[in-house]
């Protein structure tokens, strides 16, 4: 699977969080995502950069086969007053490898991410995050950037 290597500064991320794990994903994402979308969350966000809606994959307690928290929300500018039920998290400046996954959503995310859980990387489970393009409906089969901390 091909990606490119990239050095990223800190974000701030704000949105809405969830605590799951890789055998809990199946049965909790899909209905977080939804409510994300029909509670227009990302409308309530304050000083986005971009627009652009984050899926960050965060505090993992071991590796990605153990908990971690999901936020689904948009890079911000600025950390003023946080919405109620919000949080803020901080990503420090790290080196990620790069996806440009196409075709058929969600398959060919999960292709990438299954390509990832196999080991092919050595990942610091600082914070991994898919980017979804302005406008993104699942069912136009986006491009979409899967971004993976690495050492």
């Amino acid at each position: 699977m091909e990606y490119n290597i990239i050095q990223k500064k800190p974000m701030q991320i704000m949105g809405v969080e969830l605590r799951t794990s890789l055998q809990n994903a199946p049965t909790d994402i899909a209905p977080f995502w939804r409510d994300f979308y029909r509670d227009n969350i990302q409308e309530k966000i304050p000083n986005q950069k971009t627009g652009e809606v984050l899926g960050l994959y965060c505090e993992y307690e071991s590796d990605h086969t153990g908990p971690y928290t999901l936020v689904a929300g948009c890079e911000v500018t600025l950390v003023g007053d946080v919405p109620n039920g919000f949080v803020v998290k901080h990503l420090p400046a790290a080196k990620y490898a790069v996806f440009e996954v196409s075709g058929e959503f969600p398959h060919k995310l999960m292709e990438a991410w299954e390509w990832i859980w196999e080991g092919h990387l050595k990942r610091t489970f600082a914070g991994d995050f898919e980017v979804y393009p302005l406008g993104f409906h699942p069912n136009d089969n986006p491009d979409l950037l899967l971004y993976i901390a690495i050492d």
